[in-house]
């Protein structure tokens, strides 16, 4: 089973390589408890991410911070594979989400 570290190195080449600035957040030990893994900034918009592998489920300092930064109009994601990640990313980019966060494709 890949670990969640795998899945971020694959994520932060991803933004790198299509020059995305983003901040790694992953066990910096400063951050508040449950802070997203990648705090990104997508053309113009707060997008923040939670890596998950497997079975791994949000915790409920996850879910306090999900809830804040929707509440301030900001995404958050918690895709589980790299495809889940990029899928996500391209979404945001091409402005499939209104000001409010809600996806409005179509």
């Amino acid at each position: 089973m890949s670990r969640e570290s795998d899945l971020q190195t694959k994520c932060i080449e991803f933004l790198k390589k299509n020059d995305i600035y983003y901040i790694n957040k992953y066990g910096d030990g400063r951050s508040g408890k449950g802070c997203p893994d990648l705090i990104c900034c997508i053309g113009g918009r707060f997008v923040a991410f939670e890596l998950k592998v497997g079975l791994n489920k949000m915790k409920p300092d996850q879910r306090i911070h999900k809830k804040r930064i929707e509440r301030n109009n900001g995404l958050h994601f918690f895709p589980y594979t790299i495809e889940e990640f990029i899928e996500d990313v391209q979404e945001v980019v091409a402005g499939h989400y209104d000001r409010s966060g809600n996806y409005k494709k179509g």
